[in-house]
């Protein structure tokens, strides 16, 4: 069944305010299937979603996976013979210390209190609670999930979720309530290791095991241009001190960061680390499909003696779409209130100022 995914199946994505979807590609803002454990269970959402799969139908809701197979990337999509609930992805919370031009408010309270200011997001975010307080069956459904139910992996993401008292909560629950027979899995930026003068490690090492998927999207000026908060030399020394914990590297790819992916590459080389390279879709603007000719040309000679690169950019970034006039308005506009120059960092950029006034 060439359609067919199991995730629906099989795992669970737990939103920060306790809407709940299979998959984390799969936002409740736009396929509402459930506010709490017991009420997406329940659903017809839910119901309706697994008919069409197993009806080999392409439903709405994975809109996201059928447009990255169109350009040959990796997806979300598995198909796996298993029952019961196999993997939880949970976002604790919005907390989040960087200001990513990619992001928004729902992900980062810091962009959160920028957009109070300049309202290019308009007025309908605000800081979340923690994912725990919406939902007081969250934590007792999970530990009852890894004794009972065949859990075996659970992914945190955030915000960031290493800086909130969320992830300490969480960690503790599962330790006092000997739930600790489980992979868990971190997406963050490794800007801290500690919260709170709360050491990670020592917590981390009661668990069967700990994947962090390192996020880094480029290198140098140009990711801490584009990611606000962002410190190269934080970030390696980090990556250094949690180098045994580290699965591998997330990158996605705009139109900051396609300019120095070949330092992801040799950072993977060097540590034996996988990159997961994921495409910017949104916003549009920072889809790096819509660079001119002349500068995808530039990009295909950067990548010429990396394989993974080129892969990259004959099944991604070499598609055509026009530029569009945002991609220099909007970090024109961000520059204003972080003190930052677009044009300094991305000169080639200038250019675009011309076809989009």
């Amino acid at each position: 069944m060439d359609n067919f995914c199991s995730r629906p199946f099989n795992e669970l994505h737990i939103e920060e305010n306790g809407n709940i979807t299979p998959c984390c590609v799969m936002p409740s803002n736009r396929f509402f299937m459930g506010n709490g454990i017991k009420n997406y269970f329940s659903g017809q959402p839910l119901q309706n979603l697994q008919k069409a799969l197993k009806q080999n139908d392409r439903p709405a809701e994975c809109e996201y996976c059928w447009n990255a197979e169109a350009v040959n990337l990796k997806t979300h999509r598995i198909n796996e013979n298993q029952k019961g609930i196999r993997q939880i992805h949970i976002r604790l919370n919005n907390v989040c210390n960087f200001k990513c031009r990619m992001c928004n408010p729902k992900f980062s309270s810091t962009w959160e209190i920028e957009n109070r200011k300049h309202k290019f997001f308009g007025d309908s975010f605000s800081i979340q609670k923690d994912v725990f307080d919406y939902d007081p069956r969250l934590l007792p459904f999970i530990v009852k999930a890894i004794r009972k139910m065949n859990l075996k992996f659970i992914n945190i993401s955030g915000g960031e979720p290493l800086i909130t008292d969320a992830n300490y909560k969480f960690l503790m629950y599962l330790i006092d309530h000997n739930a600790t027979d489980v992979t868990i899995a971190y997406s963050t930026n490794l800007s801290k290791l500690h919260y709170k003068n709360k050491a990670l490690f020592p917590l981390w090492n009661k668990f069967k095991r700990i994947n962090l998927e390192a996020s880094c999207d480029g290198w140098g000026k140009a990711v801490e241009y584009s990611r606000t908060g962002f410190n190269m030399k934080m970030f390696l020394s980090n990556f250094m001190k949690a180098l045994k914990y580290i699965h591998r590297i997330n990158c996605v790819v705009n139109i900051y960061s396609v300019w120095t992916l070949p330092y992801i590459e040799k950072l993977s080389k060097k540590f034996n680390k996988k990159v997961i390279y994921a495409p910017c879709f949104l916003p549009e603007f920072l889809n790096p499909q819509r660079l001119l000719p002349e500068d995808k040309k530039k990009l295909l000679e950067i990548y010429k003696d990396y394989p993974n690169l080129v892969k990259v950019f004959n099944d991604y970034i070499s598609k055509d779409l026009p530029p569009m006039k945002e991609m220099v308005s909007y970090n024109l506009m961000l520059d204003k209130y972080r003190e930052t120059d677009f044009f300094s960092v991305f000169p080639q950029y200038r250019k675009y100022n011309d076809i989009s006034s």
